[in-house]
């Protein structure tokens, strides 16, 4: 009886989980032709600027373009993406995936957004609007717009972002928000109010099994406080972003088959 009533409300869980998606996708689903209209027209003449800059980091880059390749592959394609053993993937990998590798060009908010950046990647590549976009140390957020050579990322940390997580080696799932500052902190809402959460703790991306908008398996962040027991419905607790979303560079970009 207990399991049945455990699994009835993992169920309600999941429904409310992709109902506070699909709302969030809404809300941002106006800006989308703001947002590439700005990608193609504002993003060749950010790359130009940053190529004046590049100056000798071409070697450092290419070396952490390809770190960052290399752990993207490992977390969306290992049986056990949160990097606790014996945990199995919630989502079944998929076959064909592939990585582009990007630079950062520029920051600033665009389009009514606070928290984006522009890479110099885009649908040349094969970049398109909401896909998974990470550095070597986790999440940086996902592709809200891009052109022929460009693109715009959404950061985590944007107060527009809201992405399907869990933790990491207890399989809970919820929802991580920005807090509206790049260098600041995300907030977990956890779908069970009773639920076991404590500093320390790693957050991973929930991802879904086409991985759009987000891959599986990505480290989110760290818990570094919890909310007190007293919502009747939900956890909270503040997370510290595993990618330093103030100072990237390197990033890679995932591409579903």
């Amino acid at each position: 009886m207990r399991r049945g009533a455990g699994r009835g409300r993992l169920v309600v869980g999941l429904l409310v989980l992709a109902a506070i998606l699909l709302i969030a996708a809404d809300r941002q689903q106006a800006l989308k032709p703001l947002l590439t209209a700005g990608a193609a027209v504002a993003g060749p003449v950010e790359k130009a600027m940053a190529g004046l800059t590049s100056g000798g980091n071409e070697r450092i880059r290419a070396l952490e373009q390809e770190n960052a390749r290399l752990k993207a592959e490992l977390w969306t394609r290992s049986d056990d993406p949160a990097g606790q053993p014996g945990v199995p993937a919630t989502q079944p990998k998929l076959e064909g995936v592939r990585f582009v590798a990007a630079q950062v060009i520029a920051y600033g908010g665009q389009q009514g957004l606070s928290g984006t950046v522009t890479v110099d990647a885009g649908t040349a590549a094969g970049v398109r609007p909401d896909l998974t976009v990470v550095n070597g140390d986790g999440l940086v957020g996902r592709v809200v717009a891009a052109g022929p050579g460009t693109a715009t990322v959404l950061l985590a940390t944007d107060a527009t972002s809201v992405i399907g997580a869990r933790l990491a080696g207890a399989g809970e799932v919820g929802t991580v928000t920005g807090g509206g500052k790049p260098g600041g902190l995300l907030k977990l809402s956890l779908l069970d109010s009773a639920a076991d959460v404590a500093p320390g703790q790693r957050v991973v991306t929930f991802g879904s099994r086409r991985m759009v908008p987000f891959a599986p398996g990505v480290p989110i962040g760290t818990v570094v406080s919890v909310g007190p027991a007293t919502d009747p419905l939900t956890r909270t607790a503040l997370v510290r972003p595993a990618a330093r979303l103030t100072a990237l560079d390197a990033v890679s970009v995932v591409i579903p088959p």
